[in-house]
């Protein structure tokens, strides 16, 4: 429901008088809304009875890249997604109370509620639909940045089940459209990873340092891409600098090794997630220069190696996309209107008719 804004129910394709009494029901006005709710009580016998042929609908295109498997994985492979987004702050109103400043925890979602407080309607219904995409299973990340001219969105979502892929492209595409509607500006960021493959370390107190067992590794796939010709094209780790919602300060030793890695062309993200009494290391990596893969081997395991030298608790991440593929949407406050058609058969008939020559 908070989205209504910017995704209105006269947007999708429903018959026109439905669409218009639920947008009704959802009205900021209290008037409305019990006129729309009246309406609908009274005329919903009525409206049950409305005879709806199925319509030829095109596939959606994605409005950024995603990425697919050709086959599903097997079970033992499988993925539990989990997301992670941080610089959320300038979403809320600057008057907002801050709720969560004892909260530092990669998995937010179980706090949006409460962070969700002081965000207008539009921007919660953002955060929500980022946060549905981990209800797919998919890895990668996206960087959203919205500036006066409207909304760069970099991503890398590589989806495991192409079943699921038309459910997947519209949950993506319904983000977009919510990033558009928002007028701010400011960075997103958000990683997905599988929770699966997540090290966990432990330490009897905050005083221990942590150490990783000898059989720990950082896991990676390995994918053969075409040369890049121009290296501007690479994305960075440091792209947008350091991020101010992240309290942990990792040690020069693992950010001279991040440094390193960022040279060699790959795709994925790592976040160190220091507690007390408990260290984990949520990664996703894919290198795309198998050339390279003892020097990428090598600096995964000296990084882990590092975990040694940190100090303190909270949340510090890191993400590289494949390389840079900016998508630009100018900002768009609501979509168009979309009814599903008065004379479905004619509908139908034009839709089987070929196109008429350019």
């Amino acid at each position: 429901r908070f989205g209504h804004r910017a995704i209105p129910a006269s947007s999708l394709g429903l018959p026109i008088e439905f669409a218009r009494t639920l947008d009704g029901m959802l009205d900021p006005d209290p008037q409305v809304r019990r006129k729309a709710g009246d309406y609908f009580i009274r005329e919903m016998p009525r409206m049950a009875k409305l005879v709806m042929v199925d319509l030829p609908i095109a596939p959606q295109t994605p409005l950024v890249p995603v990425w697919g498997k050709g086959l599903r994985r097997p079970a033992s492979q499988e993925i539990d997604t989990v997301v992670y987004s941080s610089r959320k702050a300038f979403l809320r109103e600057a008057s907002a109370e801050e709720t969560l400043n004892d909260v530092n925890d990669v998995q937010l979602d179980r706090y949006y509620k409460q962070f969700m407080q002081g965000m207008g309607e539009t921007e919660k219904a953002f955060l929500a639909s980022v946060s549905r995409l981990g209800k797919y299973p998919v890895v990668g990340g996206l960087a959203v940045r919205w500036e006066r001219e409207g909304v760069y969105i970099d991503s890398s979502l590589n989806l495991h089940d192409p079943a699921l892929k038309p459910a997947f492209i519209e949950a993506v595409n319904n983000m977009v459209h919510l990033a558009r509607a928002i007028h701010r500006q400011g960075v997103f960021k958000s990683c997905l990873f599988n929770a699966r493959q997540t090290l966990h370390l432990e330490r009897a107190s905050p005083e221990e340092a942590f150490h990783c067992q000898p059989e720990m590794a950082i896991n990676y796939e390995v994918s053969a891409v075409p040369e890049m010709e121009d290296r501007t094209r690479q994305h960075s780790y440091f792209e947008d600098g350091p991020d101010p919602e992240e309290l942990l300060v990792l040690p020069d030793t693992i950010m001279q090794l991040l440094q390193r890695l960022n040279e060699i062309h790959h795709t994925g993200m790592i976040i160190f997630e220091a507690l007390p009494k408990h260290l984990k290391i949520h990664s996703y990596y894919r290198l795309l220069d198998p050339q390279r893969e003892q020097e990428f081997r090598s600096l995964l395991s000296r990084m882990l190696a590092a975990v040694s030298q940190i100090e303190g608790l909270g949340v510090s991440g890191f993400m590289k996309m494949p390389y840079k593929d900016t998508r630009f949407f100018t900002h768009l406050e609501r979509q168009p209107e979309h009814f599903y058609p008065k004379d479905p058969k004619e509908y139908i008939r034009k839709s089987a008719l070929p196109a008429p020559p350019r």
